[in-house]
């Protein structure tokens, strides 16, 4: 990974490292196929879900993962930013609203 990926996932942590309780809202999927890390997706979450990570078999050396699940917001930040239409989120349903 190059300097400014690691730039990235550090800003990414430090986004994740000050919510102090993690409600999981939502759902991030990644289609990998369609990724091709340009890390935009990384720079538009609002709470540091996704990260870099090296991938020696894409051919471009590195892709993005879903490092903080529960962190999911389900905000669709990243899906709206992603030129490859290859990361979806979703809005999950909470139990606590869930009608009987």
């Amino acid at each position: 990974m190059s300097r400014d990926d690691h730039k990235i996932n550090e800003e990414a942590l430090a986004r994740r490292a000050k919510i102090k309780n993690p409600a999981k809202k939502g759902k991030a999927v990644i289609e990998p196929h369609f990724c091709k890390g340009c890390g935009l997706c990384i720079d538009a979450c609002p709470t540091g879900v996704l990260l870099f990570r090296e991938a020696p078999d894409n051919r471009w050396g590195v892709e993005v993962e879903i490092d903080g699940p529960d962190y999911c917001s389900g905000c669709g930040m990243c899906e709206m930013i992603c030129p490859d239409f290859a990361i979806f989120a979703y809005k999950t349903e909470d139990p606590e609203k869930k009608a009987v």
